[in-house]
């Protein structure tokens, strides 16, 4: 009874999910990830000109596949473990995207030949197996319990999706994650006319304009998640904790906000031919000298701020209320 009872679930999962041609494959995924609340329906790649970009940029640093996970079976992932805003930097992208698939295998059973590997959705060489992986993912019992799947009827070349990737324009703001960070970011830096820091973005691009253009982009998260630290945890936590304890958990936290915003200034000039990027980096490499001291004392910090939270909850609830703060 019990293989007649697990044979007619299966049928019913197969025809709970929904087919669809190649030429619909990415937009079918949006759709889907749309049902399960992971896009909004209003979110770009669900717009009528929508392209195949919109998507693998949204889905780039593994925050959503993450909370996709969440939301099929939410014991099978501590939220906790992910990093919620990478700011596109390729380590924490790929822990996430790693964090991902590693579910997929151990809790929904995919097969590794149904998996994707971190670098085809990060650096976008091979989309459309993250797209295979997705709808894999769709198609198990978890999923299908509550939303009905996708698949795709014939497979499409690597090359063909990736081609279509290659014609995708960089963003120039990060759009894809908070429509508001550029009128935050111009805030925090206290720029009078943004049109002065835009990079150029007339035709035609260069190769150099497309590694500077994300480059910035990287680096202007980065200093906003700095200045977040130092504004929302720092400042505030200065009544709750001693200033030793706040000396070591905020290790030149400070003086790397300074410096990158500094940093930040001078990679925006870049839209200036004359100016060479090596020339940048060679100006901070002193400075950035302090990332030696910060990564040393790195897991001090962590221990330090774990044992505050267990002694005194106020604090925990304090951090807790603050991580919400934009």
């Amino acid at each position: 009874m019990r293989n007649v009872s697990f044979s007619i679930k299966r049928k019913h999962s197969t025809m709970a999910t929904a087919c669809v041609s190649n030429d619909e494959f990415w937009k079918e995924c949006a759709r889907w990830l749309t049902r399960w609340s992971i896009l909004r329906q209003d979110h770009r790649a669900n717009w009528p000109n929508a392209a195949i970009g919109d998507l693998a940029h949204t889905l780039r640093d593994g925050v959503l596949l993450c909370t996709l996970l969440s939301k099929i079976d939410p014991h099978c992932i501590d939220m906790k473990m992910v990093n919620l805003k990478p700011a596109l930097a390729r380590f924490l992208c790929l822990r996430n995207i790693t964090l991902f698939l590693n579910i997929c295998r151990h809790n929904f059973s995919l097969k590794e030949c149904d998996l994707f590997e971190g670098a085809m959705l990060f650096d976008f060489s091979n989309f459309y197996k993250v797209l295979c992986t997705l709808s894999k993912l769709s198609q198990t019992p978890k999923a299908v319990k509550s939303v009905q799947g996708f698949c795709a009827q014939t497979e499409r070349s690597r090359d063909d999706i990736y081609q279509s990737l290659k014609t995708i324009e960089p963003p120039v703001s990060n759009n894809y994650y908070d429509d508001g960070m550029e009128d935050t970011y111009q805030t925090i830096i206290q720029v009078k006319d943004p049109k002065e820091l835009r990079l150029q973005v007339d035709e035609p691009y260069e190769k150099r304009d497309y590694v500077i253009r994300e480059l910035v982009d990287t680096e202007r998260n980065y200093v906003e998640v700095l200045c977040k630290l130092h504004r929302n945890f720092l400042l505030k936590l200065n009544h709750f904790i001693s200033k030793e304890h706040l000396d070591i958990i905020f290790y030149h936290v400070p003086e790397l906000y300074d410096i990158h915003q500094e940093f930040l200034t001078q990679l925006y000039k870049l839209s200036d031919q004359s100016t060479k990027l090596s020339s940048i980096f060679i100006s901070h490499k002193d400075k950035f000298l302090v990332y030696g001291g910060y990564c040393s004392n790195l897991s001090n910090a962590c221990t330090t701020l774990q044992d505050i939270c267990d002694r005194q909850p106020d604090v925990f609830n304090k951090i807790e209320v603050n991580k919400g703060i934009e």
